[in-house]
């Protein structure tokens, strides 16, 4: 019967988890993390004190684990529900298109975003307990990233100024975040960015094959396409060579998946969205 009950709770929870994160709120998600937390903890002393009252034949027939991880599974979803109000949030949306614009490179985007993080963490503090505070943090952290989406959609050559810029929002980002996370961890999630701002200004068919495998050895699931449109918005560079670059790095992906495995996705590439929109031919910015 507890079981049941647990189950429908956890029903219902779900049901709601299914509406958009920017109509159920901030503090109503906030809620639900604390709550299934604590309903985690009061289940497994339910489950224990069951389970210690029963004759041993019939505790070897109950399962509480499942009903009770089902709590946690709620709480890790409202978790990311928490980031999306963050990213559904009008002003941070409207920073977020600036990306890679002209107020970007004018120091008027990044910093602004962050800012505006700072807030919305200083108020998620308050409302959830540090674990789950900085999973929300990470989550954070890892949609900027995936913002990188941006770069490889806009229309503008990467100049040398879009490059320091790049490097720049790097040190951004690593300042801020390691405020509430461990510098290892902030590394490990902006690392990308700087192999991509490395790819996107290499010079040679040897610069772009070694970044190109140095990615692959943490991010296994980056596409040749990445490179193919970090290319295309090179001014420059010739038709032939670039076409080069592109199948030698096609043929490094290939082999890296040689023994038939799918590559093993991380956090970035299997979100960046022009990767599943349809393909445009990349080739009518090259000279």
């Amino acid at each position: 019967m507890y079981q049941l009950v647990m189950i429908d709770f956890q029903a219902a929870e779900w049901r709601r988890l299914e509406e958009p994160a920017s109509e159920v709120g901030l503090e109503p998600l906030c809620a639900m993390i604390n709550n299934n937390l604590r309903c985690y903890d009061l289940a497994m002393d339910l489950s224990n004190s069951t389970l210690e009252a029963l004759p041993e034949n019939y505790a070897e027939q109950v399962n509480f684990e499942d009903t009770c991880k089902g709590f946690l599974e709620v709480a890790k979803e409202a978790v990311h529900q928490t980031v999306s109000v963050i990213f559904e949030d009008p002003g941070v949306q409207d920073l977020l298109v600036k990306l890679y614009q002209k107020e970007w490179s004018e120091g008027q985007v990044t910093e602004y975003l962050v800012a505006t993080f700072g807030d919305y963490f200083a108020d998620v503090k308050m409302y959830i307990e540090e674990r789950s505070f900085r999973r929300f943090v990470e989550g954070c952290l890892e949609e900027t990233v995936v913002s990188v989406d941006h770069l490889l959609t806009q229309k503008n050559y990467i100049k040398e100024e879009t490059i320091e810029r790049m490097r720049l929002d790097e040190e951004v980002l690593m300042d801020f975040f390691r405020e509430y996370l461990s510098v290892s961890k902030v590394e490990s999630r902006v690392t990308i960015l700087s192999d991509l701002r490395e790819l996107a200004s290499a010079e040679s068919l040897d610069t772009f094959t070694l970044i190109y495998t140095n990615i692959l050895e943490h991010q296994p699931d980056c596409p040749p396409e990445i490179v193919e449109k970090l290319v295309a918005l090179r001014e420059g560079i010739p038709r032939k060579d670039a076409k080069e670059v592109v199948q030698e790095c096609k043929e490094i992906y290939e082999n890296s998946r040689a023994n038939g495995n799918p590559a093993k996705a991380g956090f970035v590439f299997a979100r960046v969205k022009c990767l599943s929109s349809a393909k445009a031919s990349i080739w009518r910015k090259l000279t």
